[in-house]
């Protein structure tokens, strides 16, 4: 089918980001935005108010009605919260009429209680696009790709044919795609990572150094891999770009919003306090307790991923990560 009319739900950062680049290579951009203040300052002005001299394409159409927004689409972008899927997918699919589209997955994260990853959650609320969610997923930080630095991502799926054409579509400008048939991999890796994200930030709250995150990062990748493998992940994928890859750039970058309110939590702010201060969503906060409780689901030993997972949901002491580590 060939792709014509886009739609990316959530004009963030990165939805926004995802919308100008695919405006820019010619598609026609319909960006749905739930909340009516972001909503009237980008239909105001076309100006992002958190992105420095970002104006909205030409090719943009702001939308806030479901029914506009999916009626026409030939491909869906999902740049929502991970929480929030299950959810927007029982809305939406009485207006997708059974039309065999495509749908692509920019958020990261795992449903809490099912472990299942935003592709799985997608393709069992619409049955009749099974196999025809991608996930979109590496090192990729919005604000850097708005500024045209070159950036090289996953598209992963099952179906050979789709992914090659769905990576064609993003492929082009700072943006090269590759195509993977790991997508269980993928997710996993993307939905793991923000929580070492979070794990590198508490280290720099703690004052302590890149040598400490380094090791920090090596040891958590180990359990990277123990979790994605047995859940049925290919061990490519954990050290490709969106595990390493990802890791290193969230773990590691002063930008990263899950390291940042990795950094408030290890300064001895609450995880309520340490949120507001961060302001945008930080999706490895969400994730930490399915990560732990996955874990813990197949008796594997994850102590960096345990030590983060209590210092958020335990309030436990932040030097416990150090312990974890050996120190």
């Amino acid at each position: 089918m060939k792709i014509n009319n886009i739609t990316v739900f959530g004009a963030g950062v990165w939805g926004s980001v995802l919308a100008q680049h695919l405006a820019g290579r010619g598609y026609k951009i319909t960006l749905w935005e739930y909340y009516e203040e972001l909503f009237d300052k980008l239909s105001s002005t076309r100006l992002h108010p958190n992105i420095e001299n970002f104006k909205l394409h030409e090719n943009i159409k702001l939308e806030r009605g479901l029914p506009a927004a999916v009626t026409n689409a030939d491909m869906l972008i999902f740049v929502i919260s991970s929480k929030s899927v299950r959810n927007f997918c029982k809305q939406i699919k009485p207006l997708l009429d059974g039309r065999k589209i495509t749908v692509v997955s920019a958020s990261k994260g795992l449903e809490d209680g099912t472990f299942k990853t935003v592709c799985e959650v997608i393709e069992e609320e619409l049955p009749h696009l099974k196999n025809r969610a991608m996930a979109f997923s590496g090192p990729s930080f919005a604000l850097e790709v708005a500024r045209g630095i070159p950036t090289k991502i996953l598209v992963a799926g099952p179906d050979a044919a789709l992914v090659k054409e769905t990576a064609a579509v993003f492929n082009g400008g700072p943006v090269v795609t590759v195509a993977s048939d790991d997508r269980r991999g993928v997710e996993y890796g993307g939905a793991i990572k923000n929580v070492v994200a979070i794990g590198c930030g508490i280290l720099d709250g703690l004052g302590d150094g890149a040598n400490t995150k380094a090791a920090l990062i090596t040891q958590a990748m180990q359990e990277m891999a123990t979790i994605t493998m047995v859940q049925g992940g290919k061990m490519e994928s954990i050290y490709n770009l969106s595990g390493l890859g990802d890791a290193i750039l969230t773990g590691m970058s002063s930008i990263s919003r899950n390291r940042r309110l990795g950094e408030k939590l290890g300064q001895g702010l609450s995880l309520d306090k340490a949120r507001e201060q961060v302001g945008t969503i930080a999706e490895g906060a969400d994730s930490v307790s399915s990560v732990y409780h996955l874990a813990r689901k197949h008796g594997l030993t994850t102590p960096i991923l345990d030590a983060i997972w209590q210092i958020l949901i335990q309030g436990a002491d932040k030097k416990v990560l150090l312990k974890a580590l050996g120190f």
